[in-house]
């Protein structure tokens, strides 16, 4: 039995990814005096590798004599009711920590106090406190810039501190996970930023996805009326430098995935990986491409199987993914997982063969399930037509889809594997590989076509229904999934119906899953329904009619417009 080799999706403190250049480019503005206070955002979607940058930034910076660097997550926070308060006592209780011989214990418990009051006065206001004591009363009470209640001086008394902390250069505080907070959790983030921290010799680096963050902000501005183009221009203002993770190539791709398939584990001598990782980072940094060549001056290599196998994995997900870490390291877990599955079923079948079925499984799911059911002698004479079509030999099988081409022209041959055990075995499973994380361009679509803005359903429908099929099938369980938290489920049900009217192949997803969600229904998906047009959802009609487990008024929608039908 092989060994099972699974990976966690923490971050990681080896650069596997050449973020070398982002990590040396964020330090080197932090060193200019130029930029004194300076918020950098370092942009990628979830899973990109914003964590792991952090991490390799606080190793670097930490070498830098007079640095002092935190970490704050804001999404991990006990006190969610006070988040800015929460950012500000946590930059000042490492202060005071890191300097003990210096005279901060003052300073910063008057800082602390004003905190504290301008807590007291919000609870109050919220209603969370009713006793109405002298001194609670006082908090309301506006305060003096000097005054020691006051917030209004919060930031000059800061700036004094830090001025007259000689051992200190520069404050760098890492903020990850901004993206995952709450929206009025994001801006009481900014605001303390912003408002109250960002003075001379600071430096805010912030890891997010800038679009999540700026749908944050638009949501808690939503009841000013100033919306999205406010929410820019208030991120611009925030973050005077933007840096982007640059979307991970097939090759850099090929190298990590080989680098995670190797480990220290593989390797023969207890550096040998280290130096792998060394000479693929001195050829980045020379401009060569790929990284992982030219390795014969190593006192270890890795074999051809291993690159050869993270190649096709490479190749096969960057026609349909994100190209991100996580999306990577998940997909190698699922790969591992079915792996293991069909040793214990006693299928001999090679893992480069696993791996071409899991990429068709995974992003071609229709073209997977008509291999799935065609018979032995069927099947190999359609895989023959299939890879000669992808070689240019020949025309397009009418049985596959056009986006399979580039899966069926790579390695290996399939037309001789004994593929029929695992396809079986395949077939009987729930997708292992469903199991990653969504992208983000289907988390948009799915809030999306949920959302009770009209013109943003009506954008969504467009987009959803020229994407791919892995991409709509995805979007249409999550709706499915999502109609069980919705109080308001008519523009959810609208848009399944417009996915099953303009995709025929998923009526019956659309129809199986609007009938798991019937008790969330409410009348309008009734009349959706009815005007489809499709048999597979309007046979839903009477069922609904019947049903004594759904909303009555839903109920008697469907009876009314049963009995109206000739």
């Amino acid at each position: 039995m092989s060994e099972l080799q699974l990976w966690d999706d923490n971050p990681t403190t080896v650069d596997l990814l050449g973020f070398t250049s982002i990590v040396d480019t964020v330090v080197a503005a932090l060193q200019s005096p130029s930029l004194d206070p300076v918020t950098i955002g370092v942009n990628a979607p979830w899973g990109g590798g914003k964590s792991t940058v952090l991490g390799l930034l606080h190793e670097a910076l930490d070498k830098e004599p007079g640095y002092r660097v935190i970490r704050l997550d804001p999404w991990e926070f006990d006190d969610q009711f006070d988040v800015r308060g929460a950012v500000i006592g946590e930059v000042l209780q490492d202060l005071l920590t890191a300097y003990p011989d210096e005279p901060l214990e003052g300073p910063v418990n008057d800082l602390l106090e004003r905190i504290s009051w301008a807590r007291v006065a919000a609870s109050m206001a919220r209603g969370r406190l009713v006793a109405q004591t002298d001194e609670l009363v006082k908090a309301f009470t506006p305060q003096s810039r000097e005054d020691a209640k006051s917030l209004a001086g919060f930031r000059g008394e800061f700036a004094k501190l830090l001025h007259n902390l000689p051992p200190l250069t520069r404050l760098v505080v890492l903020v990850d996970d901004l993206d995952r907070c709450l929206p009025d959790a994001v801006m009481a983030t900014l605001e303390a930023i912003k408002l109250f921290l960002s003075v001379k010799k600071v430096a805010f680096v912030l890891a997010a996805d800038q679009e999540m963050v700026r749908e944050s902000i638009a949501v808690s501005l939503d009841a000013t009326g100033r919306g999205e183009q406010f929410a820019l221009r208030y991120l611009e203002k925030i973050v005077q430098l933007p840096l982007s993770l640059p979307r991970i190539s097939t090759d850099e791709a090929g190298a990590y995935i080989a680098a995670l398939l190797l480990s220290q584990r593989r390797c023969e001598q207890e550096d040998d990986f280290a130096q792998l990782v060394g000479h693929a980072q001195q050829r980045r940094a020379q401009g060569h491409t790929p990284v992982l060549a030219d390795m014969q001056g190593l006192p270890w290599e890795p074999g051809a199987e291993i690159l050869g196998l993270a190649s096709r994995f490479a190749a096969g997900l960057a026609a349909h993914r994100s190209g991100s870490p996580r999306s990577i390291k998940r997909f190698l877990n699922a790969f591992a997982l079915r792996t293991r599955i069909a040793e214990r079923h006693g299928i001999d079948i090679d893992a480069s063969v696993i791996a071409k079925l899991m990429l068709l499984e995974d992003s071609h799911s229709k073209d997977f399930e008509t291999l799935v059911r065609l018979q032995e002698a069927q099947r190999a004479e359609l895989l023959e037509r299939w890879q000669a079509w992808g070689r240019d030999e020949q025309d397009k099988p009418d049985e596959v889809t056009e986006d399979s081409r580039e899966w069926a022209a790579s390695d290996p041959d399939l037309t001789t594997a004994p593929i029929g055990p695992y396809l079986s075995l395949a077939a009987s499973l729930v997708s292992l590989t469903a199991a990653a994380s969504m992208t983000q361009q289907q988390l948009t679509w799915v809030g999306d076509l949920a959302s009770a803005s009209e013109p943003h359903r009506r954008d969504a429908q467009a987009e959803i229904v020229a994407a791919r099929i892995a991409d709509q099938q995805a979007v249409v369980a999550a709706l499915v999934q999502r109609a069980r938290r919705e109080s308001e489920t008519d523009p959810l049900a609208e848009s399944l119906v417009h996915i099953a009217v303009r995709t025929p192949e998923l009526r019956s997803a659309v129809a199986e899953g609007l009938w798991e969600i019937r008790k969330y229904l409410m009348p309008g998906a009734v009349v959706e329904l009815d005007s489809s047009g499709v048999e597979e959802l309007q046979a839903l009609i009477p069922q609904l009619a019947a049903a004594t487990d759904i909303d009555p008024a839903t109920q008697e929608s469907a009876k009314i417009t049963t009995e109206r039908r000739p």
